[in-house]
């Protein structure tokens, strides 16, 4: 058992300056998380710039299209502004910004799971994880939050429901899924690994699965399953290509899913 030790600012300042690494990464999550959840989040937007989502979103503005009075009209891409300021947040909080701090620290953007190299060949792992997560989302489907969480972006907001306004959305989708393997699999992962080891895992899925508190609770509890597995490949293939190719495409899946079977199914029409 440790003996209790003296207190002094100087001693605070050489604990500081010997665990500086795990101090910023863990702090700066923290803070830039709290950011995204009072700022960044799509339902900040209205309360941000009010008129704007009026004019260019009514249908989100009002809950739905049929609601907008009648005469007002506006461009087709309009609807797709809240979750634009939610993803363009969190590329500069969980992308631009952890680099930046990276770069300082003397690690290589390579080397926090940006490589591809020797990737290839294990991509059947991630296969056989997307068969596997697709057995409990197929079961998730059969439940009323399900239809009322996806997609985010509801094809009620729409005037018109095409195909221009969901593939745009699913871009913005993967957009977001790659700000957050960079974030927890590879920004926090790799930088605490060098001190942590294996430990960073544990480390990272707290907040990973904190992000999911808005989600129906099987996601948010399978969020630290998910998040242990991406957690662990990521280490061992150096890389987090993987991870986001399964997150987008397990999340395209639900929206499918979803949207067949509600009321408005997928598009019938491709243009504005």
């Amino acid at each position: 058992m440790q003996e209790p030790q003296s207190i002094h600012p100087s001693h605070a300042w050489r604990d500081l300056k010997t665990h500086s690494l795990p101090l910023l990464v863990l702090a700066f999550t923290a803070v830039v998380l709290a950011i995204t959840e009072y700022v960044f989040l799509a339902g900040n937007f209205a309360k941000l710039f009010p008129q704007e989502i009026r004019l260019y979103a009514p249908g989100v503005a009002y809950g739905n299209w049929a609601s907008v009075p009648a005469g007002r009209q506006a461009p087709w891409w309009g609807v797709l502004l809240p979750w634009a300021w939610w993803i363009g947040g969190v590329m500069v909080l969980w992308v631009a910004l952890p680099s930046v701090l990276a770069v300082k620290y003397k690690f290589r953007l390579v080397d926090l799971g940006l490589r591809t190299r020797g990737l290839l060949p294990k991509l059947w792992v991630y296969g056989v994880l997307y068969a596997v997560v697709m057995i409990g989302v197929l079961w998730a489907s059969t439940q009323e939050g399900f239809t009322r969480t996806y997609p985010m972006l509801k094809p009620w907001y729409c005037e018109r429901w095409t195909w221009a306004v969901l593939l745009s959305w699913w871009a913005l989708y993967a957009l977001q899924f790659f700000a957050v393997e960079f974030f927890f699999r590879g920004w926090m992962l790799f930088t605490l690994e060098k001190e942590l080891g294996m430990a960073a895992v544990a480390v990272m899925i707290v907040p990973y699965c904190m992000i999911h508190f808005h989600k129906p609770l099987p996601e948010a509890l399978g969020a630290v399953v998910a998040g242990v597995v991406l957690g662990w490949l990521a280490l061992r293939t150096r890389s987090i290509w993987g991870g986001w190719l399964v997150h987008v495409a397990i999340a395209i899946s639900m929206d499918v899913l979803s949207l067949m079977k509600g009321d408005y199914g997928l598009p019938k029409v491709f243009g504005p």
